[in-house]
Formats: C-alpha cells, structure tokens, sequence
C-alpha cells in the first residue's frame, strides 16, 4: 500500500503545484500552509484507497484510466487559466459554505484555507473522472489489458 501512497505523492503534487504557487501569498501562518498541505494529503489518501479498491476488485482497465487521467489533468493545469479558474470558483463556493460574501480572504483560517483546497480538489477530480471516462469508455484501452472487465 505504501507504493500507491508514493505514487499518489506525486502524481497530486504535480496537480497542485501551479495551486501552491499561486497561494503561497495566502499561507503567511503555519496554520495557513497547514491547510493546504492537509488538503492535498487528504486526496493523496484518496487517490492511493481508490487505486487500491480498483485493483482488489480487478478493475485494471479502470485503474489505468485513472492514472492516465491525472496524468492528462497535470498537463492540462500547465495553461494558467484552467487552474486560476478553478482556485477562483473554490474560492467562491467556500465563501458561500462559510457565509462570507466575498471576504474570505480577509479571514484566512487554517479551516477556511482547507476547505478551499478541498473544493479545489474536488473542482479537479470531477475533470479527472470525465477524463477517465473518456479515455476507458470511447479508447476501450484494448492495447493496455485485455483481461479486465
């Protein structure tokens, strides 16, 4: 299990790094960085269960899917826009879950900075799974396993 949490490591990390930059601005405190770091470990942790539950239930084909996605998804956050786009509308939806009609950053809390970063992530995973449906669904991935269900 520890391998997929090493995978999953970095193949998380490559999604957020554009992020990271990005925020470094907001994480003035430990308390602030805190929770952009326990935000990505959360779907670190994620990731590697899925991964895992795909394989004890020998979905390999899906698995594959998956990884190539994430992979895709960090190309893809090379264009600034896409991830602006993303920490923007996270921004938005934690400010409406928390009530603060666009002053969120004038209250930046460790819960406040990782409900940000898990709306982001989550913002991203739904891209992931489309990915993943695309590529399993309309490729057929015949060339990777032609075993799996």
């Amino acid at each position: 299990m520890k391998k997929f949490y090493y995978k999953w490591a970095v193949l998380v990390t490559a999604n957020t790094v554009f992020s990271l930059v990005f925020a470094l601005d907001f994480m003035k405190t430990p308390q602030r960085a805190l929770g952009v770091i326990l935000g990505i470990i959360s779907f670190i942790i994620i990731y590697a269960k899925l991964e895992s539950y795909l394989i004890k239930t020998n979905r390999d084909k899906w698995r594959k899917a998956l990884i190539i996605s994430v992979c895709c998804l960090a190309l893809f956050l090379l264009f600034p826009g896409f991830p602006l786009l993303s920490g923007a509308l996270a921004l938005e939806l934690s400010e409406d879950i928390l009530g603060l009609n666009g002053s969120l950053r004038y209250h930046l809390s460790f819960f406040s900075i990782y409900l940000v970063t898990i709306i982001d992530g989550l913002l991203l995973s739904t891209v992931v799974i489309v990915f993943t449906i695309i590529i399993r669904l309309l490729f057929n991935m015949e060339f990777l396993n032609k075993n799996d269900k």
